[in-house]
């Protein structure tokens, strides 16, 4: 049995907020250790949370707007409007959401994203990439039984680089537009949902 204490199990749930009989658990299961205990108490609360969280619906929210101008004095060149969808108007109207919606727009203007999510992907499309890519790698000389994993790395490559959700965040690299919103929707316990979002630009 690891070694821990009640006042060990009471720090844990004063630092995590989850329950007496999480913090133990979570303190077995990390032998003790009371930084893997509360990493796996924020795992496993988190994972519950999402659960919960993705069977609400995000009916309230707000339409951003946001205007780029590559030269300070001059019109704006970039337009980008983000339809961002919560559950409720006390969080829309919060700086926080605000926040976000202007930070997703932002990136919108900067990275060129096609669609929001991987399904929304044109079919088409996504097979022209992938015989590119097997015509591609046989031209190279490429074996057969590797080519099928070549094509799928080219297929996730064209997924982070068109799917808005899956694209390096442009102020933070080592997080994706996907991670944005499921930071934002922990913090506010309130399900977020990027629905879509359009891109003007001065010619094209």
């Amino acid at each position: 049995m690891p070694e821990f204490t009640a006042a060990d199990v009471k720090r844990l749930r004063e630092a995590t907020g989850a329950g007496m009989m999480d913090c133990k658990k979570a303190l077995v299961d990390a032998d003790g250790d009371f930084d893997a205990a509360a990493e796996l108490v924020r795992e496993r609360t988190g994972a519950r949370m999402a659960d919960r969280v993705g069977e609400r619906s995000a009916s309230e929210g707000l339409v951003h707007s946001y205007l780029h101008k590559p030269t300070p004095g001059l019109p704006p060149k970039v337009g980008v409007l983000v339809e961002l969808n919560c559950e409720t108007d006390f969080v829309a109207k919060g700086e926080g959401f605000r926040e976000l919606a202007n930070d997703i727009a932002m990136h919108v203007a900067a990275m060129r994203p096609v669609v929001v999510r991987e399904d929304e992907v044109d079919e088409t499309l996504l097979e022209a990439e992938r015989e590119f890519a097997r015509k591609q790698a046989l031209e190279e000389g490429k074996p057969e039984h590797i080519v099928d994993k070549i094509v799928d790395g080219k297929v996730q490559a064209f997924y982070k680089e068109k799917v808005l959700l899956n694209q390096p965040f442009v102020k933070d690299d080592k997080r994706t537009v996907a991670d944005l919103l499921e930071e934002f929707q922990r913090t506010s316990g309130e399900k977020v949902v990027l629905a879509r979002f359009a891109r003007f630009q001065i010619g094209g």
